[in-house]
C-alpha cells in the first residue's frame, strides 16, 4: 500500500511541477510576443486617442529637441510620423535615424506622450534611411 500512495505522491508533484513551468512558459512567451503597433497603424486609428499606445518607427534627423531629462521627437515610418514627447532616462543609442519603441498615451492624432522607451542598436540598418516625411 506504501508503494500506492507514493506513486500518487509522484504523480500529483510532477502533475504540480508541469503546471508551474508551463504557466512560466506561457506568461514569459505572451509578454515577448506583445508587438508594437506601426506608426501608420497608429495615426489612422482615432479611436486610440486618448488610450496607451505602444508604437514604433525611426527618429527623423534634426527632430530631437531635449529638455533636461524631456525630448521631443518625431518617430516616422512610410505612412507618416508622430510626434514623441518622452520623459525618462533617454537610451545612449537615442538619435536621427535610430528606431525607437516608445509606450505612452496617444494624446492627439499625431502626438504621444511616453515614459518608457527602447531604442534598437542602430548597426541593423541600412544607412541612408534617416529622414521621415509629411
Amino acid at each position: 500500500m506504501a508503494d500506492s500512495r507514493s506513486k500518487k505522491r509522484l504523480l500529483a508533484v510532477t502533475v504540480v511541477l508541469l503546471a508551474i513551468i508551463g504557466y512560466m512558459i506561457f506568461s514569459s512567451t505572451a509578454s515577448s510576443i506583445a508587438h508594437h503597433k506601426s506608426v501608420g497603424e497608429v495615426i489612422s486609428d482615432p479611436s486610440l486617442i486618448g488610450k496607451p499606445v505602444k508604437v514604433g518607427g525611426m527618429i527623423a534627423d534634426d527632430s530631437v529637441v531635449r529638455d533636461g531629462n524631456t525630448a521631443t521627437f518625431k518617430i516616422f515610418d512610410k505612412d507618416g510620423q508622430l510626434t514623441v514627447v518622452y520623459t525618462g532616462q533617454i537610451p545612449k543609442q537615442f538619435g536621427g535615424g535610430i528606431e525607437a519603441i516608445v509606450e505612452g498615451k496617444l494624446v492627439s492624432k499625431d502626438r504621444v506622450e511616453s515614459t518608457r522607451m527602447m531604442t534598437k542598436c542602430p548597426s541593423k540598418y541600412k544607412k541612408g534611411v534617416r529622414e521621415g516625411t509629411k
